[in-house]
């Protein structure tokens, strides 16, 4: 029973998935830090980091963690809307959850940021094997 919760929970897709994660969090935090320095306001500087690390997000899961294949243009249409979908209720809550920790809590901006950042790749694996890339068997 251990060995099968053990082996869904660590797999090729899993492993995966957290190489991936931590590299576009890399970028995510680093972006954020260089736009902050660069003396963009943290709001603009978010949404900019988080639209352009969704994209690279979707890229990175769509080919290499979940190998999604789609079998013509429509399917890969409605994939990418899910995923629009999807990572747009995250990127809600990332960019609201930013806005509560920095005016609310008076929390740093970085610290704040690299928070939101983590609660939102657990939600953002699940969102994206159930409801993004589900066209797909996992290989183990």
């Amino acid at each position: 029973m251990k060995e099968k919760i053990l082996k869904k929970l660590v797999n090729r897709e899993t492993m995966l998935y957290t190489i991936f994660g931590v590299l576009t969090s890399l970028q995510n935090i680093a972006m954020f830090a260089i736009l902050l320095k660069l003396g963009m306001a943290y709001k603009v500087a978010n949404i900019i980091t988080l639209i352009t690390v969704k994209l690279t997000a979707y890229l990175c899961n769509k080919n290499f963690v979940f190998k999604s294949h789609c079998a013509n243009l429509w399917e890969l249409t409605k994939e990418f809307a899910r995923f629009v979908f999807w990572r747009g209720a995250t990127m809600l809550l990332d960019y609201f959850g930013l806005i509560f920790l920095v005016e609310i809590v008076k929390m740093p901006e970085l610290i704040g940021k690299v928070i939101m950042t983590v609660f939102v790749i657990a939600v953002n694996y699940v969102t994206g094997k159930r409801h993004v890339f589900k066209n797909k068997e996992v290989q183990e």
